[in-house]
């Protein structure tokens, strides 16, 4: 499907070019922004739309696929270089695969590029493992271009500052990458806002998000999730155990990225790299390797059978949900868009204000702005304060004093899904409503006249981009 935050940074760089320079002002909203609008997806948004311009949705599909190819070659050759069978690594990649599905359920996240940048940090300080320093040109040749595609770029520092350690500790050279932590943090400077940037990093990665749910811990997920993480971290432990601490390269980045990812689930993916990167080659020194390496020769007709059979049905659930089209669903959830609603808006060619949930405000922006303003987007803390995204979720909870929220600002029209509380109490706030389908609806201030249109009755599929 494609990601909810494609649209809005797309949208910044289609604004971006209009006006001839990279906006640091909100154009989108008429509520409340910040200011400066630090965009830390703004590199994101400019391959996304460069891509859509030339090749459309199927450039994009290609882009998140050949990412995530990409992905799993340096990681195999980085478990090679350290030791690993790849029969092993092999054997450990279903769950490698479960554990990182979340960063590639949509078209482009983001965080993909995080996910890419990662990959080849592991490869990366395996070589300064090996001795070799050339690799200090790729790393700060490929740092600037991380910290403008996605704010992630933390994690290559945080990366970089746990190797650093674990080479200290066991007293191998590691002043060099001291050196080049220093070099590293003052590339953040390069990118188009300036020092507004690590302002703006350091109020992201303190701030809670409690309506996110790709933030919460894995537990929430439910047992199988769990199940999974759990068997991960046994294995890895496992490990550990039996070749001792100084055996196991990567020990400390296992841990913290187990550590994210148990408290936010959004960082399950890091951990999964770290973990088929690593692990793999802990396992290789246990008598669990030579055991995987006799069971596939012996029984190779067997072992064959099962992979052929486990690809086919893999393969027969892609194709049945055609994984090269690129699906614009409406539903009333994070994941749907108000295709119906939007159509509608610009048959009437309204021009005004709409107050929109949180997941569907950047499509609405896309389609519709500058006609259009919406109350929030996807953007969250790159353009809005915390206190008015919390309120956003709390007016389509219905939660008291919600219908302050529908008068505090100029707003003219209202886009609720059905499922929100919110639809069982506005009828009863002297609002009217104009628009109808089986999952969005739409109310009007008394006084904005606007037909009335039932689309109940119809499916909408939705069109890219």
């Amino acid at each position: 499907m494609a990601d909810l935050d494609i649209w809005h940074e797309m949208a910044l760089i289609r604004e971006s070019l209009r006006a001839g320079h990279l906006l640091t002002r909100d154009v989108f909203a008429y509520t409340p922004t910040v200011y400066p609008s630090v965009h830390h997806e703004w590199g994101a948004g400019l391959i996304a739309y460069a891509l859509m311009r030339l090749g459309g949705a199927t450039a994009l599909v290609i882009l998140k696929y050949g990412i995530a190819l990409l992905i799993g070659l340096i990681s195999l050759r980085s478990a090679k270089s350290m030791g690993a069978d790849p029969l092993v690594w092999a054997a450990l990649c279903p769950i490698a695969i479960y554990l990182s599905q979340f960063g590639f359920l949509s078209v482009v996240r983001a965080q993909v590029y995080t996910f890419l940048f990662t990959a080849c940090c592991f490869w990366i300080f395996d070589q300064d493992r090996r001795g070799y320093r050339r690799w200090w040109v790729a790393w700060l040749c490929l740092f600037p271009v991380w910290v403008n595609v996605h704010g992630g770029f933390v994690v290559g520092i945080a990366l970089l500052a746990l190797y650093t350690l674990e080479r200290a500790l066991d007293r191998q050279p590691f002043r060099h990458l001291i050196l080049l932590l220093a070099a590293t943090l003052s590339e953040v400077f390069i990118n188009p806002f300036g020092p507004a940037y690590i302002r703006y990093m350091a109020r992201a990665l303190t701030m809670p998000r409690p309506y996110i749910q790709e933030w919460r811990p894995v537990w929430t997920y439910g047992v199988l999730w769990t199940t999974v993480f759990l068997v991960a971290i046994a294995l890895a432990a496992y490990s550990v155990v039996k070749v001792g601490i100084r055996r196991a390269p990567g020990l400390l980045i296992l841990i913290a990225t187990a550590i994210e990812a148990t408290l936010h689930c959004k960082h399950m993916p890091l951990f999964a790299m770290a973990w088929i990167t690593h692990v793999p080659t802990y396992l290789q020194q246990t008598p669990v390797s030579p055991w995987v390496t006799r069971f596939t020769q012996r029984r190779f007709a067997f072992a064959m059978s099962v992979c052929l059979l486990v690809t086919g049905v893999c393969l027969a659930n892609a194709v049945r949900w055609r994984f090269w089209h690129l699906r614009i669903p409406q539903v009333s959830t994070s994941f749907g868009y108000p295709i119906g609603a939007v159509d509608y808006l610009r048959d009437q060619r309204f021009a005004g204000n709409l107050m929109v949930p949180f997941a569907q405000g950047a499509y609405v922006s896309w389609k519709l702005f500058p006609a259009v303003k919406v109350s929030v987007d996807s953007r969250h803390e790159v353009a809005y304060p915390e206190d008015w995204v919390d309120r956003t979720f709390r007016f389509y909870a219905a939660d008291p004093g919600w219908q302050d929220t529908l008068t505090r600002y100029p707003t003219q029209l209202t886009l609720i899904p059905k499922l929100a509380p919110l639809a069982q109490v506005i009828p009863q706030s002297g609002w009217h409503e104009v628009y109808e389908d089986r999952e969005f609806e739409i109310y009007a201030r008394p006084g904005v006249t606007l037909p009335f249109c039932d689309r109940t009755s119809e499916s909408f599929v939705g069109v890219f981009p």
